[in-house]
């Protein structure tokens, strides 16, 4: 073996040899408890990123596993076309060439939209291959693909022939560049800061006028009423009568509405039902007309006031606000920051415009995933998130479900010419009522969400009754981030329910949303994205893998700290240098494992011991979702337990070719290497294999089971008195800067006095029934240690003295302090009386 490892080296053959033993396809016929994940789609717009990451080391950690613990696994992997994010990717290319999809017409356009699936799918499937995803890369899935296509036209159609979707009128948020509606999940708020603009109304037929508060006056223009609340005494004398439009003219009825909020503005509500979701409503509820004043680009649709008509809104608004500051109806403008709706995909500023869409009732699909969630037959992790899936459900309101867009699912639905609609799951003929063949499809396309809810069966070859579906459906674990609960667990569960009578997926993980280093959201574009494949070959895979199975289940979100991954780099080199030192005391013979009953060292004793807590608390962390406390366990075991103790007292009896020191460290090795393998893939197997004996792979091997005649309390307590007397020596040692080793402990209790072999191999002394002078009291056992004599420093002594005096100084006046004994926890007193003690024993051994 090298003096270092070197991941670059050793993770690219592995992943080879894993595809080349076919271990990651899974056998729906198998005699083995199932476990299946369909891994969240990537998008098809770009590599993955940090999110992706740390996504897909969760599910591989959960694969691999379930593997060792003997079940038979399905990831299965796939992409999704995501519509409106790839098509703004092309277009993007395509103004850079200077031409649009227009020029290049609709048949060109589909044709690079397929290279781009092409190239794009194949680096994002090797980019889960460099992070050691075991996916079931035979069963790779797309949205786009023909059978999940016909997935979607046979779920659409279903939901057409039960009425649950229909066409109609409503407002959406509608983005202007992309000429498309956006869900309400997926709009980005951003802080503007605007103008609040008052504008005087006058009342009909009196010299009353009302005042309104806008931040957008353009919009005035397609304004049908005036709102106030039905209690509020300034306006109720007003409900009933009629206000007058400045510059147009139109009267509008003053009604009496609870939804007006009396302290925003003037407490008096233009209404705009046609530009704004709570004024339609409004309208809706009191017969108001409906003004459609914006052209699908964001132009303003007014032929009725022509001075404005085809205008910007910016453009329209400095011409409005000018006319009514000439007239005398400008009341007031004042400074007003709001957060303002942006497309998330292009970042244009969306806005709320009636258009005829496709709608899915929601009424019943949220009854029964409600109705699911009250049966506990989806378990949240961490539990605190099922409230935002609850809550949205609750307030729900009918899916949009078409986007108008060249790229998507199209619409199942067709028109013949004489005028009858019908869905269909092939692509018909013919009209299936009247015969006729002249038929026109719906223009639109599917939210890409529509296709992507279908995912955990769809995948598995639904509609169709596979060995498949019958054997993963429903799928074990869904991981996911908090951000698209709504847009897509939630959306699965009740498409579950719908098509396959049970939901999809028995236990939903949410991770943490990793942040870049100043708390900001990763981005490429805002120069704070962090490229996972730039860090694995720097660390490699296995450092960035055990990183994020760390910190993802954090209660909160998780800023990236590249220093982390580094440290988990420096973890795999411990382990590699362990295993060297290791191997290079086992030789050519067969090693057996240890006997748990035969008469053992101490620390072989210990260290065993310390295995099975390592081995049920890593064990406890993965079951119970707890990875951080299982990546902590493991640490410890290895860097400490291992490492700096049990292998430091080991040393000398492996050189001697001892029969207990080979078999437990082998053991200890072993079992290590099977508990890090869904963590660490890489350097585990390759450490693994490196090993005496006839191995497999690791992702066969057996998951370590509990012993309890291994764990020995008692040990572990002797141990900790020893490693304390250790420790302390090697402080005093620091004190006095004396030589790495050499000196003399001298043990007054005949119990200390047992553990004297250890301690001199340990820390480096020479035990001796007694010391010549008084040598330096040891807190933690009766015992005095001294040193051979070094040259003082008496500058640097005098200065660690005064250090020292200050610090106690000040514990000392905290602790006369009756108020401070008073009110301070105990917990906080008791933490200050232990610092106490140990300042002043540190100044007697300086004084020693």
């Amino acid at each position: 073996m090298s003096t270092a490892y070197d991941p670059g080296a050793v993770e690219p053959n592995w992943f080879a040899r894993w595809e080349r033993a076919d271990l990651f396809r899974a056998r729906p016929d198998s005699g083995k408890p199932h476990y299946s994940i369909a891994v969240p789609p990537p998008n098809v717009t770009g590599e993955l990123h940090m999110g992706h990451a740390v996504n897909a080391s969760l599910q591989d950690l959960w694969a691999r596993y379930r593997r060792m613990t003997g079940h038979e696994v399905l990831w299965l992997p796939g992409t999704d076309h995501a519509a409106i994010a790839t098509q703004n990717v092309i277009e993007r290319q395509l103004a850079q060439e200077g031409t649009t999809k227009e020029e290049l017409g609709r048949e060109a356009f589909e044709a690079r939209v397929q290279a781009w699936y092409r190239e794009v799918g194949s680096v994002i499937i090797s980019q889960f291959k460099e992070l050691g995803s075991s996916l079931d890369y035979s069963r790779l899935r797309f949205t786009m693909d023909d059978a999940y296509v016909r997935a979607v036209r046979t779920a659409f159609v279903h939901y057409f022939d039960k009425g649950m979707v229909y066409r109609g009128p409503r407002i959406v948020n509608w983005c202007p560049r992309c000429l498309s509606a956006i869900s309400d999940l997926e709009v980005e708020w951003q802080d503007h800061e605007d103008q609040l603009y008052r504008i005087r109304y006058q009342v009909e037929g009196t010299d009353e006028s009302v005042v309104i508060a806008t931040v957008r006056p353009e919009t005035m223009l397609g304004d049908t009423g005036v709102a106030v609340h039905p209690e509020d005494e300034r306006y109720r004398h007003l409900i009933g009568r009629h206000a007058i439009l400045p510059l147009v003219g139109r009267r509008l009825p003053i009604v009496g509405d609870a939804s007006v909020e009396r302290g925003f503005g003037t407490g008096a509500l233009k209404v705009t039902p046609g530009h704004d979701p709570l004024d339609y409503e409004i309208g809706e509820r009191h017969g108001l007309d409906r003004i459609d004043m914006l052209h699908p680009d964001g132009r303003l649709n007014t032929p009725f006031a022509p001075a404005y008509n085809g205008l910007s809104g910016l453009e329209a608004r400095e011409r409005i606000v000018g006319e009514l500051k000439a007239l005398g109806q400008l009341a007031g403008v004042e400074a007003y920051m709001h957060q303002v709706g942006h497309c998330d995909r292009c970042h244009n500023v969306l806005e709320p415009l009636v258009s005829e869409q496709w709608w899915l009732r929601m009424e019943e699909l949220a009854r029964r995933s409600l109705e699911a969630s009250e049966r506990g037959e989806v378990r949240w992790h961490p539990a605190r998130f099922e409230r935002t899936y609850l809550d949205w459900l609750r307030g729900i309101r009918d899916w949009c479900v078409s986007r108008q867009l060249w790229l998507g699912h199209r619409i199942p639905v067709y028109t013949c010419g004489e005028g009858h609609i019908f869905a269909s799951v092939d692509e018909p003929e013919r009209c299936p009522r009247c015969g006729d063949a002249t038929l026109t499809q719906d223009p639109d396309v599917l939210d890409t969400w529509f296709s992507s809810a279908l995912w955990p069966f769809a995948t598995l070859g639904w509609p169709d009754p596979t060995d498949d579906l019958r054997a993963f459906y429903p799928t074990s674990l869904n991981s996911t981030d908090r951000q698209i609960i709504n847009l897509w667990v939630t959306r699965m569960i009740f498409s579950g329910l719908e098509f396959m009578d049970g939901v999809p997926f028995q236990d939903v993980m949410i991770h943490a949303t990793i942040q870049a280093p100043d708390g900001r959201r990763m981005s490429k574009s805002l120069g704070t994205g962090v490229n996972p494949r730039e860090i694995i070959q720097r660390y490699g895979a296995d450092a960035l893998r055990i990183w994020a199975s760390q910190v993802a289940l954090s209660s909160q979100d998780v800023r990236w700290d590249e220093s982390r991954v580094e440290g988990f780099r420096r973890f795999a080199n411990k382990l590699w240098n362990a295993t060297r030192l290791i191997r290079n005391g086992l030789g050519p013979t067969p090693v057996p494992p240890p006997d748990p009953d035969a008469d053992l060292a101490l620390m072989d004793r210990w260290v065993l011991s310390r295995l099975q807590a390592t081995v049920d608390a890593v064990t406890e962390g993965i079951e119970g979702y707890s990875l951080g406390s299982a990546v902590g366990a493991l640490y410890d075991f290895a860097w400490h337990d291992l490492c700096d103790w049990y292998l430091e007292s080991a040393k000398s009896r492996l050189r001697d070719a001892d029969p207990a020191a080979r078999s437990v460290s082998l053991h200890v090795l072993d079992t290590l290497c099977r508990l890090l393998h869904p963590f660490m893939p890489f350097v585990t197997e390759e450490l693994w294999h490196l090993l005496p004996g006839e191995r497999d792979f690791l992702v066969r091997a057996p998951w370590p089971r509990g012993d309890a005649r291994l764990r020995k309390p008692d040990v572990e307590t002797t141990v900790e008195r020893l490693q304390a007397i250790v420790e302390e020596v090697r402080s005093c040692r620091k004190r006095v800067k004396a030589p790495g080793r050499g000196g003399w402990l001298a043990f007054d209790d005949a119990v200390d006095r047992d553990l004297a072999p250890l301690v001199a191999e340990l820390a480096g002394v020479e035990v001796v029934a007694e010391l010549r002078g008084t040598g330096v009291a040891l807190a933690s056992a009766s015992a005095r240690v001294a040193f051979p004599a070094v040259k003082a420093n008496g500058a640097g002594r005098d200065k660690e003295r005064r250090e020292l005096m200050a610090e106690l100084d000040r514990a000392n006046s905290k602790l006369a302090n009756a108020d401070f004994l008073a009110r301070a926890p105990e917990a906080v007193v008791e933490k200050q009386r232990s610092r106490q003690a140990e300042l002043e024993a540190a100044l007697s051994r300086l004084e020693a």
